[in-house]
């Protein structure tokens, strides 16, 4: 057995053992969490910014492309946007141009009678919702209450930006407030991870803010601009489920189309309902006066566009009286309403007392200057000149104005026949 002896090295000649070093961090090429936070929130901040002018184009882009239009290049695509701009009063949230009803024909054909006579926009609109109520213009007023549909979208749309930009201050401060009182147990937490992990677990919920709030925003811009300009796709009468009130404006459209159909009773029966919810309503009132002059012209057998001459009186239960009345009304509050004036004229005319003659043909006169669009007007206005004045040159051409404001076929017809004629006689 060897000794011990042999293997003994005195402790003085033993080699020393170094201690091992722990590397540094700045060997591995790392940074201490102090230096790399300030790059850390310089990125975010940066990314912030990023997705908000990103949000701020998709909002003005949405915004401009739901407002912006060209105008019409022809006179034909301006009556399309009129029709598409104007409510069918008897039908569910559609507009003249799309719906089949009767009276929406007879709007498209009167847009189009206008816009071929040369009147703006505005005045068109005007008389339309003068004949039918404000109710057809599908599009809110950019004056009076109706700015209020315009501007209380856009103030509900800015309350709640303000409202979001508010939350995510307090939502920022309350996750910084956090953030400092768990440091500690975040380092526990965080142990083992890589400082990129540490960073998008802990700043990932500031970008999802960003896109939430953006999201939100834009949706909120775009639907508050669409509110607006869908605003009159309800009429006032109308239920939020889309069925149409009663109203007295959508009786008249009903009485109308009865009138036009030649159900006389009928549309006299509606007349009566639509007085009783609105007495003055201006349509209501022509209608009414038309009425009366359908009965008296039905006693008399008497066409304005025919050959006959005025009776000398009126025929029995034909009451003038009461329709002069009515158009009274719609000329005290609207003296430059045509369609009034041309049947009071042609009322006037009818009775056999010479002042009231001269006083109608005044009144159609007047309708004719105001370059009346309906035919109506030239039409009474050439059945005058031709058998109460004899002036066949004029009635000439009175009957080949009413011919250019397209009549009905059989009105055309009759207007053309008489034309020939007179041209015959002063031959």
């Amino acid at each position: 057995m060897p000794s011990l002896h042999c293997c003994w090295v005195p402790l003085a000649t033993a080699p020393r053992l170094r201690p091992v070093r722990e590397p540094a961090m700045s060997d591995l090429g790392a940074t201490s969490p102090a230096q790399s936070a300030a790059p850390t929130r310089g990125g975010s901040a940066r990314r912030r910014i990023g997705w908000l002018a990103v949000a701020a184009v998709a909002i003005i882009a949405a915004v401009l492309a739901a407002t912006s239009s060209r105008p019409p290049a022809t006179e034909a695509e301006r009556a399309y946007e009129l029709k598409e701009a104007t409510l069918c009063p008897v039908c569910d949230g559609q507009s003249v141009l799309e719906s089949n009803a009767p009276a929406a024909a007879a709007m498209r054909r009167q847009i189009d009678r206008w816009v071929d006579a040369g009147r703006s926009d505005a005045e068109i609109r005007a008389d339309l919702a003068a004949a039918y109520g404000d109710d057809v213009n599908a599009l809110p007023p950019g004056e009076g209450v109706g700015t209020l549909v315009w501007a209380l979208p856009v103030a509900a749309f800015a309350a709640a930006a303000a409202g979001l930009w508010a939350a995510t201050r307090r939502w920022k401060a309350r996750a910084g407030a956090a953030d400092e009182a768990t440091d500690d147990a975040g380092a526990d937490a965080d142990a083992g991870l890589d400082p990129a992990d540490i960073r998008v677990r802990r700043g990932g919920w500031r970008s999802a803010t960003v896109v939430t709030v953006s999201g939100l925003v834009l949706v909120g811009a775009v639907a508050g601009v669409l509110v607006a300009r869908s605003a009159g796709l309800r009429l006032s009468g109308e239920t939020l489920t889309g069925d149409i009130d009663r109203s007295a404006r959508s009786l008249l459209v009903d009485a109308q189309r009865q009138f036009a159909a030649n159900q006389l009773d009928e549309s006299r029966a509606t007349l009566g309902e639509i007085f009783r919810l609105d007495p003055d309503l201006r349509g209501a009132l022509v209608l009414s006066a038309r009425l009366h002059l359908r009965h008296c012209e039905s006693a008399s057998s008497q066409d304005p566009s025919g050959s006959g001459e005025a009776t000398d009186a009126p025929a029995a239960g034909c009451d003038l009286q009461s329709a002069l009345v009515d158009l009274d009304r719609v000329l005290a509050d609207d003296p430059s309403d045509t369609e009034a004036l041309a049947l009071r004229g042609w009322l006037l005319v009818r009775i056999p007392d010479r002042e009231l003659i001269v006083a109608g043909i005044a009144s159609l006169d007047a309708a004719v200057a105001l370059d009346a669009s309906e035919f109506d007007p030239w039409v009474f206005r050439g059945y005058t000149a031709r058998f109460i004045e004899r002036d066949l040159e004029a009635a000439v051409g009175y009957y080949g104005a009413a011919l250019q404001r397209n009549p009905p076929p059989a009105m055309a017809a009759a207007l053309e026949t008489a034309i020939t004629e007179m041209q015959a006689e002063l031959e």
